[in-house]
């Protein structure tokens, strides 16, 4: 979508621009030559602006907005303007204490309306043609009400039942509903008001990061991995049980994936974005392997395995021409560096 001469650069908008994936999709379309809005709940605080604004083209085809996603209204200006727009923004914190207490207000509202309130700002601005929503392949556990796996592997097909997962009460649960209900809700906003909504469902988002004011997902995971934050580790053994193994991509795959969705010509519904699965003491196995300094610190509980595997499916997103570009060991091996050179962890 963006000219190769750049005479007619396209305008987009990023929700979430001080997150992980948020932040690395802006550098990959400044790259690329789009003029990007980007959003921020905000803007002054050096620490989230400052890198963003340190990245190649941000001078001239960068504008931050402050926007919230509990305010009604907060995106109007930001998407103005504007043809496509990423809604990457979502609450994710899975350390909260009390999860049955919380998540209601901490996850499922925001996540829900504050997609609502992108999809409002889309329709109103009559210059967006697509939307692409980052929603988590958590949305597709192949399971049913009842907690019994239906398929043979994870795909587009399937969505996580919601009442099974409401029945766990862990923050992966809700976080699951949360990403289910407002994924849902996308998709049937955008037939409801002939707007062109694509969802896009990666798995554990592993690789390097730019930004300086949190420990994204790739750096939580493998510190969980070897004894540290143990609600990442959580996480984890969720994903093996509910969806049947652990996905991952890169980060860079992740956020090109969602360009190539946005400029494809027919793109339809939702999209799996995972390079690689396996099962969480295969992962551990994985590591031990390549890592050797790793393998006495690895949490090796007797209850994290299970003893089936489903692998997950790109097959739809691959079938369109997409490629990943890292697989598990390169991505692996750019995370552990990135981990190391920011000190959060020593070998």
């Amino acid at each position: 979508m963006a000219d190769e001469g750049n005479q007619t650069v396209k305008r987009v908008c990023v929700t979430g621009a001080g997150g992980y994936i948020g932040s690395w999709l802006i550098k990959n379309l400044l790259e690329r030559g789009y003029t990007v809005n980007a959003t921020l709940r905000n803007p002054g605080d050096g620490t989230k602006s400052g890198p963003l604004l340190e990245l190649r083209g941000a001078r001239e085809r960068l504008k931050l907005f402050k926007a919230d996603l509990c305010l009604e209204g907060s995106f109007d200006s930001a998407v103005e303007g504007c043809h496509g727009v990423f809604h990457v923004a979502s609450p994710m914190d899975f350390t909260k204490a009390n999860p049955n207490a919380v998540f209601q207000d901490d996850f499922i509202v925001p996540a829900v309306n504050g997609l609502l309130n992108v999809m409002r700002a889309c329709v109103g601005a009559k210059s967006v043609r697509r939307i692409i929503v980052t929603s988590s392949v958590a949305a597709a556990s192949p399971m049913n009400e009842k907690g019994e796996f239906i398929q043979t592997c994870l795909d587009e097909r399937s969505w996580s039942p919601i009442n099974f997962f409401k029945s766990q009460t862990t923050n992966s649960a809700w976080y699951t509903i949360a990403k289910t209900l407002a994924e849902q809700e996308a998709l049937k906003y955008g037939l409801d008001n002939n707007i062109e909504v694509v969802s896009i469902l990666p798995g554990v988002v592993i690789g390097p990061w730019f930004t300086t004011t949190s420990n994204p997902t790739s750096a939580q995971t493998i510190l969980a991995l070897t004894g540290g934050n143990d609600a990442y580790y959580e996480v984890l053994k969720f994903l093996d049980i509910m969806l049947g193994s652990v996905p991952f991509v890169h980060i860079d795959d992740t956020c090109n994936a969602h360009i190539f969705l946005m400029e494809h010509t027919n793109p339809q519904n939702r999209y799996v974005c995972v390079s690689d699965s396996l099962s969480l003491k295969s992962l551990k196995d994985f590591l031990a392997e390549h890592y050797v300094q790793l393998k006495n610190s690895l949490k090796l509980d007797e209850d994290d395995g299970v003893d089936r595997f489903l692998p997950v499916s790109s097959k739809k997103l691959l079938d369109m021409g997409f490629s990943y570009k890292y697989r598990l060991p390169e991505a692996t091996k750019e995370t552990m560096e990135c981990v190391i050179k920011n000190g959060l962890l020593k070998l």
